[in-house]
């Protein structure tokens, strides 16, 4: 119960990438169809990247009230977008515009990491809160102890004996996280100083407990790249922190309208959590399951939804998604099995 009374926000970003408004908006920001950074790739802002379906959302609201309804309170973050169906005066909903809380010469921006790196500035969150993207989902029912415990947030204590350094945007993104984080800390020393999170066999089982000491000994840096694009905990004071040690690297990221190379992201926040050792270990494999959506793989995302197989979902849509209508309608009809009520958040 004493993690309820703290308070604990969730966050979560949406954008309907079909409003002809801001689509109109996003081609005045690019360039001859490129991006405005030379170093952005297609991978990072492909069209896939804004597919949204407004139905599904549905069952992000239902999820999480069914799943958490200690809930605190929920941040809906848009450029100004909402469904027609949404209980805009709920309790529980704070309806967020980017110019609420993002610096005014970073707008417009239709870069995701602009977006997540300035939540510390929304109005009324609470320091505790639970970043999610509109593709990832609760599917069983939850504690607060699941995102924070000791008042501190329960994230994935894996470490490697490499990093490993990926040839797309995102994993050169998550290798700048890694040098800001490893420059920034003696990661030996803060590793051995909270070796009884790091190889404890009661919260990461005994493989993984001996597979970090093991990885500790053959390479003693943090990685960011074990995280997995499930639902995170986060402190509004890290970003605050953040913010405050590294502005220059903040604010060429934010400058940026689109995703490229040469920024950083809301995992920077995470690693920056483990480094000071403000964090609760979790195994990886017991946080969730990660999809890259395709219809090769579309009857086991639906056996997973209908069987709550578990605790959290991403639903990564990609462009190796060949029939996006059918697989939505699929993920739509096993949501609608577990999920069939009305949540307090719909009108209809």
């Amino acid at each position: 119960m004493a993690e309820i009374m703290e308070k604990i926000d969730f966050v979560i970003t949406w954008v309907d990438g079909n409003d002809p408004e801001w689509i109109v908006e996003k081609h005045k920001w690019e360039k001859g169809g490129r991006f405005e950074s030379v170093s952005s790739a297609e991978d990072a802002n492909g069209s896939f990247r804004y597919r949204a379906d407004e139905d599904l959302l549905r069952y992000w609201f239902r999820s999480v009230e069914q799943f958490a309804p200690w809930v605190n309170r929920i941040h809906f973050v848009t450029c100004g977008q909402k469904p027609d169906w949404l209980v805009e005066n709920h309790p529980k909903l704070d309806l967020v515009v980017h110019s609420d809380y993002i610096p005014s010469r970073f707008l417009p921006t239709f870069n995701s990491n602009t977006i997540e790196l300035n939540y510390h500035r929304i109005d009324g969150l609470s320091d505790k809160f639970v970043l999610f993207n509109d593709d990832t989902f609760l599917l069983q029912s939850l504690s607060p102890e699941f995102f924070f415990r000791e008042g501190r947030p329960v994230i994935e204590a894996d470490l490697r004996y490499a990093e490993r350094v990926g040839f797309n945007s995102w994993s050169r993104v998550l290798f700048n996280d890694y040098c800001i984080v490893n420059r920034s800390f003696d990661i030996n020393k803060s590793i051995w100083e909270n070796r009884k999170k790091w190889f404890s066999i009661t919260a990461l089982g005994l493989k993984r407990a001996r597979k970090n000491l093991l990885c500790y000994w053959a390479n003693r840096t943090l990685p960011v790249s074990t995280f997995g694009h499930v639902p995170s905990a986060h402190l509004k004071s890290t970003l605050e922190e953040i913010w405050e040690k590294h502005p220059e690297v903040m604010e060429n990221t934010c400058s940026h309208k689109f995703r490229s190379d040469d920024q950083v992201n809301q995992w920077l926040a995470i690693a920056w959590n483990l480094a000071k050792g403000c964090f609760y270990p979790a195994n990886g494999k017991t946080r969730g399951r990660i999809y890259n959506i395709s219809t090769k793989n579309i009857n086991e995302v639906e056996a997973a939804i209908k069987g709550q197989l578990y605790p959290q979902v991403c639903l990564n849509d990609s462009e190796r998604n060949d029939n996006p209508e059918r697989c939505s309608q699929i993920i739509m009809e096993a949501f609608g099995e577990i999920l069939p009520d009305k949540s307090s958040f719909e009108k209809y």
